[in-house]
C-alpha cells in the first residue's frame, strides 16, 4: 500500500504547521479570531488524516479480500490436479 497516503498526509500536516505560523506571523486580526481560525483548520486537518485513514483501510481491505481469494482459487487448483494426478496412477 505504498501510494504516498501516508507521506502525503505527513505533507499535509507539516504545511498546515507551517501555513498557522506564517498566518500568525501576518495576521490582520485579533488573538481571539486568530485562535478561532486555527482551531478551525486543526479541525479541518484532523478531518482530512480521518478520510484518508478510512480511505487507506478500504484499499487494505479490499488488497486482503483479492489475497484471500487468490489463495483459495490456488487451493483449488491444486486440489483438482492432485485428484487428476491419483485418477490417473489408478487406472
Amino acid at each position: 500500500m505504498k501510494n504516498g497516503m501516508e507521506g502525503n498526509s505527513i505533507a499535509f500536516i507539516i504545511g498546515l504547521g507551517i501555513g498557522v505560523g506564517v498566518a500568525l506571523l501576518y495576521a490582520p486580526k485579533s488573538g481571539e479570531e486568530t485562535r478561532e481560525w486555527i482551531s478551525d483548520k486543526a479541525e479541518d486537518g484532523w478531518i482530512a488524516v480521518r478520510r484518508t485513514g478510512r480511505r487507506s483501510l478500504r484499499e487494505l481491505q479490499h488488497t486482503v479480500d483479492k489475497g484471500e481469494e487468490a489463495i483459495t482459487n490456488l487451493v483449488r487448483g491444486g486440489k483438482e490436479a492432485i485428484e487428476t494426478v491419483t485418477a490417473k496412477l489408478n487406472h
